[in-house]
């Protein structure tokens, strides 16, 4: 099997993995712990922290090795040499054992704030050199660069709901005393539903962005047989 053809195959294995978890959370397992007392299904394949729990737990990190490592070998990232691969190894190893990790930290205010300066910062440093790429580089697709500016803040907006929705000193998430007295709960409901559209849509322009690069790069390596005409050809050849 080629490196490409093994990149391909882990790729679509972690994308069948993936929705398969899903498809067992959303029809099966949800429905089924939101309607059955804890007690009946305790000691059984569907209870908490038993096998059908942890193949629906497990599918977000293996999922994201499979497909990042997969694509990594379609691309020929592998190539890039040592360092490169060490990169990308050490970063699915801490990103994916952060998910298995339950978080401990208390709240504390300070760091939290830190924290939002830095996603601030990081936010507008991101802005500032997509500018000074496309004037110093140039820019291969207009559409691309918009779409790609547009998914940036698509995640900042993510990130400053989040910040509201657990921080705000009036109401947030780590002042459950406060959420309660002032029967905020509805409010929260829907900053919720905020944040996964957010995601939605600063994925969908990411994808566009990729999209548009992809067409542009396509056609520009594709030979010309003259008369503005572009002639198709096989990548073997």
């Amino acid at each position: 099997m080629s490196r490409r053809s093994a990149g391909l195959a882990l790729f679509w294995l972690g994308a069948l993995y993936i929705f398969f978890a899903s498809w067992l959370a959303m029809w099966w397992i949800a429905p089924m712990w939101r309607s059955t007392p804890a007690a009946e299904i305790e000691n059984t394949l569907w209870a908490f922290g038993g096998p059908i729990f942890m193949v629906i737990a497990l599918s977000v990190p293996v999922v994201v090795a499979l497909c990042s490592i997969g694509m990594a070998l379609y691309s020929a990232l592998g190539q890039a040499g040592l360092a490169t691969n060490g990169l990308l190894v050490a970063g699915l190893i801490v990103l994916g054992g952060s998910l298995l990790v339950v978080p401990t930290l208390p709240y504390y205010p300070n760091l939290f704030g830190l924290i939002g300066a830095g996603i601030l910062f990081l936010f507008l440093a991101t802005l500032w050199y997509w500018a000074r790429v496309r004037i110093v580089a140039g820019t291969q697709s207009h559409v691309a660069d918009v779409f790609q500016l547009l998914g940036y803040i698509c995640f900042y907006l993510v990130a400053t709901t989040s910040c509201a929705m657990l921080g705000n000193p009036f109401g947030g998430l780590f002042f459950p005393e406060t959420i309660l007295r002032e029967d905020a709960l509805p409010y929260y409901y829907s900053m919720g539903m905020k944040i996964a559209l957010y995601l939605l849509l600063g994925w969908l322009c990411n994808l566009v962005s990729q999209y548009a690069r992809y067409r542009v790069s396509f056609t520009d390596h594709r030979p010309r047989t003259g008369k503005g005409q572009v002639r198709l050809v096989n990548a073997n050849e």
